[in-house]
């Protein structure tokens, strides 16, 4: 979420009175879901895994865009078209609140592209300027991010990024780099499957616990990743880590699983009966798959990359587009309305 955002966000929510708060990263964010008809009638360039596409304009089609799309294409401080508040309009959240809900609902979208979970659940204390206290009715939508990312504070951080998210790798870093010997401490020393799914629980309880000072209705559908199920969670949580120090090198070992129970009751902290699957799919990115009528999901939606799908339900980005938004809204509402009432 933008600084700009929140004094609109106030002025809605005292109209309203009522909140859809979504949390997650870019599928949450709304990544690559412009209006599908620019994706149609321009050309945009990949540019590579985690960046945002590349428009390939002429001066005119860019002063004619800015004229269209006035309230949500702009200029950046580099001169080049920014997309990012088409994204937010066209992301569910926004979707569900004002077409579905038809502008009943405010829509507050904690979505951070690149972040994992722990940073967009924190977004709540650092938005300080949202005046909640104009919600008498909230939802939560929560649609959490891979479970092995691991977000950090960015003490100089720039109005919307204010997370440093790691994953458990270190390629093509410089050796020796501030950046890289902390990737690689998480990667050696913290990080282990049992680490990411104790840390998934963490948050989600978290989360749960400020729904219920709201006295809100909540929904999980995870984005992406689908380890989100009872089965992994078993099969994890019922180990035991062991680390060691390797006495010649001085390094800790990968770390070793031994079968133990010890845990295994922690698989009932996350809350599965709260968990929605969409026309039966566990993850958002899946529901859009689906309708590509794909018969090989060898890469998943990685397969994407630098391409837009057949039927344009995936962006060139690898994030569901315009109409994966549209219809995963639409699935909410049914089944908020149906279910949660």
């Amino acid at each position: 979420m933008y600084i700009q955002q929140v004094e609109q966000i106030n002025k809605d929510l005292e109209r309203t009175g009522k909140a859809i708060v979504a949390f997650g990263c870019s599928f949450v964010q709304g990544q690559g879901a412009i209006d599908d008809e620019l994706y149609e009638d321009y050309t945009w360039e990949y540019v590579g895994e985690g960046h945002v596409l590349e428009p390939k304009f002429t001066r005119s089609e860019e002063k004619a865009l800015l004229k269209k799309y006035k309230d949500t294409i702009f200029r950046n401080r580099e001169g080049k078209l920014e997309f990012t508040f088409m994204e937010y309009e066209n992301a569910f959240v926004s979707v569900l609140s004002k077409k579905y809900f038809n502008g009943e609902y405010t829509p507050i979208n904690f979505g951070i592209r690149g972040c994992g979970n722990r940073g967009s659940i924190k977004e709540i204390y650092f938005n300080n300027g949202i005046n909640w206290d104009l919600a008498k009715e909230v939802i939560v939508l929560y649609t959490p991010s891979g479970v092995e990312r691991f977000d950090f504070i960015n003490d100089s951080f720039s109005d919307h990024f204010r997370w440093v998210c790691m994953w458990p790798h270190y390629k093509g870093m410089e050796e020796g780099s501030g950046r890289r010997i902390l990737w690689e401490g998480y990667a050696k020393a913290l990080w282990s499957e049992k680490f990411e799914l104790l840390e998934q629980i963490g948050h989600v309880k978290e989360l749960m616990l400020w729904a219920k000072s709201k006295n809100a209705k909540m929904v999980i559908t995870p984005g992406f990743d689908r380890k989100y199920n009872r089965e992994y969670f078993e099969h994890i949580l019922g180990q035991e880590v062991e680390r060691k120090l390797d006495s010649t090198t001085h390094k800790l070992r990968k770390p070793l699983f031994m079968p133990v129970h010890r845990d295994i009751n922690l698989v009932d902290e996350w809350p599965w009966d709260l968990m929605f699957r969409p026309e039966g799919h566990s993850t958002f990115v899946e529901l859009a798959m689906s309708k590509e009528e794909l018969t090989n999901d060898r890469d998943y939606y990685f397969q994407f990359l630098g391409k837009r799908s057949e039927n344009g339900w995936m962006t060139p980005c690898a994030h569901p587009g315009q109409k994966a938004h549209d219809l995963f809204a639409k699935l909410l509402h049914e089944h908020i309305t149906k279910n949660l009432s």
